[in-house]
């Protein structure tokens, strides 16, 4: 069966789970309507949900109130579905998808269809990552445990305004748990599975005296991966690393306090490694010039090549290890009664963190050294074996400052202003393959970008009336950068024998640049608990360098900086507290348009090579609608639901990157005379999925006399196939696929124990997280190469059980 062959397969066996998911949130919203109205006389009493709060307007506003389409996540939330990594988070919002790139490192958050689909470390993301107030540098960082989590908002749409540049498509803002009000109190997490991840989780909070509070915070996971390599017996495409945090908070007086908190992490992920699942037909081998031929059983000797084989055979690590350190000081001043300003709060934010990283990457995917040889002056094998393999180091420094002054919660006029400094430098060293040796692409370069940012925000909320308000803000951003890109050493593939580029340097000119965003919404409440709304929004993320290939700082590709990225959105939403809080509904229909879309491609030169470039796509355009609700059917049973519908287009792109197979490769370069690319207008963009939908619920059971509570809960999510590749290579395509978690639990009224176990992947649903075409090309006496392909399996791709105790003492 051809790879082909085998995701027309799976698609066809999951398609049935998609609808049945879809009938089921359908039905289940029926539900909710008829039993929310027509409540249970034995239940008794008041039937309430929880009050959601959220601070997307830098402010702890009820949700409901805030006229702009947000997903969020509540501390019980994140304990029922195990939120353990980011992409536990994805799981549970539909809006969200992570594209998975060749290497940890490049992996990227998506939006409503729309993120970075780059490996260039130059071009920062399109979702910013805030937690706490503090805002990561790179996308990269949030790729690790989740820790000590109090709260997760998914805030959709351009959030450039109040967060920042790399916000332009959205922002997810995660706020960890916070000090103790009352005595010390600790806290003990146990987690394990099946499939032999551990977690261990420990937290110490409360108050040392009326004035001080602490808060302390541990962790220590692992998970050794699905893949198993047969070369040294490990697994591999695991995760895991430890934690330390650390909230020290002093009330200096009535007006003035003082919260500190550093922070630690270290991480390491083995992945992004494939595994084979298909090989074409023919008899072929592997070879490497004239050096040496491997037949596919030598090269795959023990790998039982299957749709979802979990064998591998690699003579080099794959991975990202990193080390996070920073510490943030926030300093609240509320001005006292009788002062000109009195009920206002100003706030300075300051915070300095280093994320020092290496990512690594066995680069031909197999483990027989004897492809690659040595070669002496005349080109002639030496006989002296090398891998092939990719180490690269980046530095990244962030240091920001912030000033707000936040106006009191009531009033029909409320407002905030802010200052905001930021520098943000990233030190990027590269080594790929073999000096000596051709076959392995050799190149060494080091680069370094840095920017430096001012702003000035605002942001306005006015009840004009006694049922309409309007809501607007602004941002000006003035931006600094400076590039330096040094290629050190390269091998010339082309050339007929070992002959080295050598040294290369380019420092770029200073470059400076302002942008304006801003936001205007209106609403109007039909009630106090009932509200419709139309907004438009506008982002701007700063200009990109390369950071990947010194080929894009060639007389050639003279465009550097790709131009800054812009966005334009337009929203209307629906939002609904119904049956006395019994129930919630938010609905929301979008279109955001964005220009000079900045992404890379690998482009295919003239004279036979290839590197990877940056590009600017002309047009791109996202737009659907999201509908979310919560119900509480009955005093024990409450269901959660939601669907995103979501069509993201390239509307302007006639420079699109040429992909092996592609026959409308017949556009002239404009970068590269002589070469071909193909007009990839009216593609879709990668990991945007028409349709995702989720639906969940908990079954509370009192157990009598007995102090203990039972519980039983599930969640379901689907997806429709998606694109795999921004140059819409189809072989890289993925189908849907419907996932089923089961999970139940038993804890004492008084919340000192909780027991929870749980079936992740219930009925066994296999499906990737990334695929890869052309894995490996084996080559025919005669004839076309036979092409295999392999697949990046998710993490529960295959179903797995699991076990959690937590304590408080």
């Amino acid at each position: 069966m051809t790879g082909q062959g085998n995701r027309e397969a799976v698609q066809h066996r999951l398609s049935p789970i998609a609808s049945a998911v879809a009938l089921m949130i359908f039905s289940a919203g029926l539900s909710a309507q008829a039993q929310a109205q027509q409540a249970p006389a034995a239940d008794g009493g008041d039937l309430k949900l929880e009050t959601v709060v959220v601070s997307a307007n830098r402010r702890i506003e009820k949700l409901e109130d805030v006229p702009a389409s947000i997903t969020v996540l509540g501390e019980e939330d994140i304990k029922r579905n195990n939120v353990r990594e980011f992409v536990d988070i994805v799981n549970l919002s539909p809006a969200l998808s992570i594209s998975v790139g060749t290497q940890v490192g490049t992996n990227s958050i998506n939006m409503r269809g729309i993120g970075t689909t780059s490996n260039n470390l130059g071009i920062e993301g399109d979702i910013a990552v805030i937690v706490d107030d503090l805002p990561y540098a790179q996308a990269q960082q949030a790729f690790k445990d989740m820790s000590d989590v109090s709260r997760v908002e998914v805030l959709k749409g351009p959030q450039s305004t109040l967060f920042g540049k790399s916000a332009i498509a959205g922002a997810v803002v995660i706020t960890t748990k916070p000090i103790g009000s009352g005595p010390m109190q600790g806290r003990v997490s146990l987690f394990n599975t099946s499939d032999h991840e551990y977690r261990v989780a420990t937290s110490l909070s409360g108050r040392l005296s009326d004035d001080v509070g602490l808060r302390l915070f541990a962790s220590k996971t692992n998970f050794p991966g699905l893949l198993h390599n047969l070369t040294n017996d490990s697994m591999q495409n695991g995760s895991g690393g430890r934690s330390f945090i650390a909230k020290l908070q002093w009330k200096i007086n009535n007006d003035l306090d003082v919260l500190i908190s550093p922070h630690f992490d270290h991480s390491l992920s083995t992945g992004n490694t494939a595994a084979i699942t298909s090989i074409g037909p023919g008899v072929g081998y592997l070879y490497n010039k004239n050096y040496t031929a491997l037949s596919n059983t030598e090269v795959l000797r023990g790998i039982h090549v299957s749709p979802f084989n979990r064998e591998i055979r690699n003579d080099s690590p794959s991975g990202l290890e990193s080390t996070d350190r920073g510490i943030g000081l926030r300093i609240n001043y509320a001005f006292p009664e009788g002062s000109p300003l009195a009920g206002h709060v100003l706030t300075s934010i300051s915070s300095v963190d280093n994320n020092l990283s290496n990512d690594f990457r066995d680069n031909d995917n197999i483990d027989l050294i004897s492809t690659y040889y040595q070669v002496d002056a005349s080109g002639k094998p030496s006989g002296i074996a090398a891998k092939a393999e990719i180490n690269g180091t980046t530095d990244s420094k962030t240091s920001t400052q912030e000033l707000r002054l936040v106006s009191p919660d009531d009033g029909p006029f409320r407002y905030l202003a802010g200052l905001w400094i930021a520098r943000n430098s990233v030190d990027r060293g590269y080594y790929r393959g073999n000096p000596f040796v051709k076959e392995t692409s050799f190149t060494n370069y080091y680069t370094t970008s840095s920017a430096l940012n001012h702003a000035i925000y605002g942001n306005a909320n006015w009840d004009f009336a006694p049922k309409q308000s309007l809501s607007a803000g602004l941002r000006f951003n003035r931006e600094t950068n400076d590039y330096m890109f040094n290629t050190i050493d390269s091998l010339l593939s082309s050339a007929p024998n070992n002959i080295h580029t050598g040294y290369n340097y380019y420092d770029a000119p200073q470059h400076k640049e302002n942008a304006t965003t801003g936001k205007l919404a209106y609403s109007y409440h039909f009630t106090p608990d009932v509200m419709a709304y139309g907004s438009a929004s506008t982002g701007s993320k700063g200009v990109a360098y390369d950071m990947t290939s010194g080929a894009n700082n060639t007389n050639v590709f003279a465009h550097l900086p790709l131009a800054q990225e812009k966005a334009t959105s337009f929203e209307l939403g629906f939002k609904a507290n119904l049956w006395n809080n019994r129930a919630t509904l938010n609905a929301a229909v979008y279109q955001t348009r964005f220009r000079d879309y900045q992404t890379s491609a690998t482009e295919r030169f003239s004279d036979g090579s290839q590197a990877s470039v940056l590009y600017s796509i002309p047009a791109l355009q996202t737009r659907g609608f999201e509908i979310d609700g919560t119900a509480l059917l009955t005093r024990a049973l409450m269901v959660k639901s939601s669907v995103a519908y979501t069509r993201a287009t390239i509307l302007d792109w006639n420079q699109g990157p040429c992909y092996s197979g592609a026959t409308d490769c017949n556009v002239p370069n404009v970068l590269v005379p002589g070469a071909f690319v193909r007009d990839a207008s009216g593609g879709s963009m990668p990991n945007a999925a028409k349709w995702k939908m989720t639906l969940g619920g908990e079954y509370t059971m009192p157990l009598g006399s007995l102090p203990y509570v039972a519980a039983i809960n599930m969640q379901m999510r689907a997806q429709t196939p998606v694109t795999g590749a921004i140059s819409q290579d189809p072989s890289l395509n993925r189908p849907g696929y419907g996932i089923v978690d089961l999970g139940a639990s038993l804890s004492d009224n008084k919340g000192k124990y909780k027991l929870s176990v749980g079936f992740k992947n219930l009925f066994d649903h296999h499906y990737a997280s990334g695929n890869i075409g052309s894995f490996l090309n084996f080559k025919q006496t005669s004839g076309p190469d036979i092409k295999s392909y392999g697949w990046q399996p998710a993490r529960d791709a295959f179903r797995y059980a699991t076990i959690r105790l937590d304590v408080a003492f």
